[in-house]
This record gives structure tokens, C-alpha cells and sequence, in this order.
């Protein structure tokens, strides 16, 4: 079984953040309209989440990355 750590790099509502080397995208509508999810796979090996969610009228946006042990 393969176990991930979350690294230094969770954002919540960040006005912007750069991602380098990314290898592979993957976008996901979860929710139309209030939902989307994306996933980053990133050359080093790291994988990146970025949800962007509707909370009660406002966009929020969180991002997390994690590496593989």
C-alpha cells in the first residue's frame, strides 16, 4: 500500500499560487454549478488537489499537495 504525506504546501483561499512540472491534469465537475475538482501529478512525483467550491454564495479555493513515502 503506498502512503502519502501532506507537504508544506495547503492553501486556503490563496489570491494565486504557480505550479512547476506538471506532468498530468485531470478536471472533474463534482457538483455543477458549485463544484469543480482538479488534480495535478507533478513530474517529482507529488500529487496536487485544488477544489474550487461555492460556500454559501462565495468561491473558496483550497490546495493541497502531498507526497509519496
Amino acid at each position: 500500500m503506498t502512503e502519502y504525506n501532506i507537504n508544506d504546501k495547503t492553501l486556503y483561499n490563496p489570491d494565486e499560487f504557480l505550479l512547476d512540472n506538471i506532468k498530468s491534469y485531470h478536471y472533474e465537475v463534482m457538483d455543477e454549478g458549485h463544484h469543480v475538482w482538479m488534480a495535478f501529478y507533478m513530474e517529482n512525483g507529488n500529487t496536487g488537489h485544488l477544489n474550487i467550491f461555492n460556500n454559501a454564495g462565495k468561491i473558496n479555493t483550497r490546495y493541497e499537495e502531498w507526497d509519496e513515502v
